[in-house]
């Protein structure tokens, strides 16, 4: 008998299933980094809205009706027009919170808010905006306010409380 074919050694795997494994393996890796990365990508939170926005006094006269003019507001950095339907404005005063909504969706708001820009769609970056007591007195002479306003679920920056005199 051949020693040489006794020594043969059978648990090696040829080169054609070893470039196969290898390659497979480099596919499945391939996929889970894939997976993984697209998985972080679209698991980041929008950003919010960099516009700011100053408050101040509407210098309106408080006459202790319940329709005063209370607050003006505007942009001081307004990168974006911004639409209506995705804003919302709170004003505090001690532990009471009032709900303002725009003039023409006006149901059941403690306060209004009107505009002076061109569309009834968005909060324009040259507009001003007016809050304006909606059949409540919410402020009968001085009052402070506080001022929340969100897009998209995002606070916004800017003036956060206004004296109203």
């Amino acid at each position: 008998m051949n020693t040489n074919m006794e020594n043969k050694n059978d648990e090696a795997v040829s080169p054609v299933i070893a470039t196969i494994l290898m390659v497979a393996i480099t596919v499945v890796l391939a996929g889970v980094l894939y997976v993984w990365a697209n998985s972080l990508a679209s698991d980041q939170p929008e950003a919010g809205s960099l516009n700011n926005f100053a408050a101040t006094d509407a210098d309106g006269f408080l006459s202790g009706d319940t329709d005063d003019t209370m607050i003006r507001m505007s942009w001081t950095y307004a990168d974006e027009n911004l639409n209506w339907a995705f804003l919302s404005f709170k004003l505090e005063k001690g532990d009471a919170v009032y709900t303002c909504e725009i003039a023409t969706n006006a149901d059941g708001a403690d306060c209004l808010i009107s505009q002076t820009g061109d569309s009834d769609t968005q909060w324009e970056s040259d507009e001003i905006v007016y809050i304006k007591e909606n059949g409540a007195d919410l402020c009968t002479s001085s009052c402070d306010l506080s001022i929340t306003i969100q897009y998209n679920g995002q606070v916004l920056s800017g003036t956060n409380s206004v004296t109203v005199a």
